[in-house]
């Protein structure tokens, strides 16, 4: 029987070129509840150079269950598997057409709707690739002993689709329990904390702050909670704008005071909430709307500033880097920063923006973890001064590799590219030789 946590693993494009026998080890196996279709199909294109398969994403608000006339359509609360009734399916193929992701498929033989059940547990898909491009993992398993609460956040926010803030919002709440209070400030990170109009998208407390007093503010209130002995978490969820830049003195501040707050930082490297305007984290070369590519520009001049590395310079007692991509990692460093009870944590998460980037709408993942893999964005932490690299590559990419996937690099040539690679070598090096682990590594 399948685990609610189990999930049917495609390798985004990696499939073999012309392969089909996922497509046939399913209609094999659906041949015998007597249908001849397959619920998932390879998909092949020579024209964009794409092989990969598609089926059914199993989603936790799925669109064809609610279009079905009939309730045909159901999602278990045992598995999380979603099931059509073949019993109860008229055939109309409305599912097929609500299915954004083209997860449905209609069995023309049988006039019924057919879609992956991922074979109860045993997936035929799985054991027929020959490159393991599909696989059967619990992914998620590993991740839910972090979890000590149910999400914080309404379903409904005003981030656009595909941000990752949204998804790592949600996370901290659920690793950092209910005992909280979040802190905002204008820009994307609070479009998940604010509210709409009158009515609250939080079960804890939400503070809309100015963007140069978030970390003041929430100094203020933690020392509130101090002296009534109350331990509650107070939490600041701030963009890069208001981090590095119009709010850089009040962090700063806080840290030097020791104010027992966490701080968070989502990066999106440039002030998108108001227009993908240039920010004190925005890369070298990169397009913004302020640092604009033509003759006499492309894109910023000189390197970002580095919050983490300035953060941890001020001696406070934990600082660390996270990304989307690598979640686990990011739980680990939510649990040590609630733990410190005598400073200010401050932790630095890459936050793609597809938007102010030019990327895919769906390549916020992708994109962490290329940043992570090429060394762009290293992750490690410091706790009271001792560096550790949390995650090292096997196989360091090169930084092409990265920026190759948003149109903000879309201009660079081989200087800059070259320029850009010394740059992303140089910091690593640096946070290398500040980690204690750095000569293992």
């Amino acid at each position: 029987m399948t685990r609610f946590y189990d999930t049917l693993k495609i390798e985004f494009g990696k499939c073999p070129p012309g392969c089909a026998e996922c497509e046939a080890a399913c209609r094999r196996a659906s041949m015998k509840s007597g249908s001849a279709a397959s619920k998932i199909a390879a998909v092949h294109s020579t024209l964009v150079k794409f092989d990969g398969a598609s089926t059914c994403n199993q989603c936790s608000d799925p669109s064809c269950v609610y279009i079905c006339p009939v309730q045909a359509i159901n999602k278990s609360e045992g598995d999380g598997v979603v099931r059509i009734d073949n019993d109860r399916c008229v055939g109309c193929g409305l599912c097929t057409l609500a299915c954004p992701y083209g997860g449905v498929f209609y069995d023309n033989t049988g006039h019924k709707s057919v879609k992956c059940d991922m074979c109860n547990g045993d997936p035929e898909c799985v054991k027929a690739c020959p490159e393991a491009v599909l696989r059967f993992v619990d992914d998620i398993e590993p991740l839910r002993k972090y979890l000590v609460t149910e999400d914080l956040f309404t379903p409904g926010v005003g981030l656009c689709s595909g941000c990752p803030i949204e998804t790592m919002s949600r996370f901290t709440g659920r690793v950092l329990g209910d005992d909280i209070v979040v802190f905002g400030t204008p820009g994307c990170c609070s479009r998940i904390s604010q509210g709409v109009g009158l009515k609250a998208s939080a079960r804890v407390p939400c503070y809309f702050a100015l963007m140069t007093n978030a970390a003041s503010t929430a100094g203020g209130v933690k020392r509130y909670y101090q002296k009534t002995g109350q331990d509650i978490t107070v939490v600041c969820m701030v963009g890069d704008g208001a981090t590095a830049d119009v709010g850089f003195a009040g962090l700063s501040g806080a840290a030097e005071r020791g104010e027992n707050i966490i701080y968070i930082c989502f990066d999106n490297e440039a002030y998108m909430a108001t227009g993908i305007q240039k920010s004190g984290t925005t890369p070298y070369a990169a397009w913004t709307f302020t640092s604009p590519v033509g003759k006499n520009l492309a894109g910023r001049r000189g390197p970002s500033k580095y919050m983490p590395l300035i953060m941890a310079d001020h001696g406070i007692p934990y600082t660390a880097t996270a990304t989307v991509s690598h979640l686990e990692d990011y739980a680990k460093k939510l649990q040590k920063a609630k733990q410190v009870k005598d400073g200010l944590s401050y932790i630095h998460i890459f936050s793609p923006c597809y938007t102010g980037w030019r990327a895919a709408e769906d390549s916020a993942v992708e994109l962490s973890r290329v940043a992570v893999e090429t060394n762009y964005f290293p992750l490690w932490e410091s706790e009271r001064g001792q560096y550790s690299l949390t995650y090292w590559p096997r196989k360091i990419l090169p930084i092409t590799e990265f920026t190759k996937l948003t149109g903000r690099y879309r201009h660079l040539d081989k200087a800059q590219t070259a320029t850009f690679q010394k740059m992303v070598d140089d910091r690593v090096t640096l946070i290398r030789s500040l980690s204690r682990l750095g000569s293992s590594l």
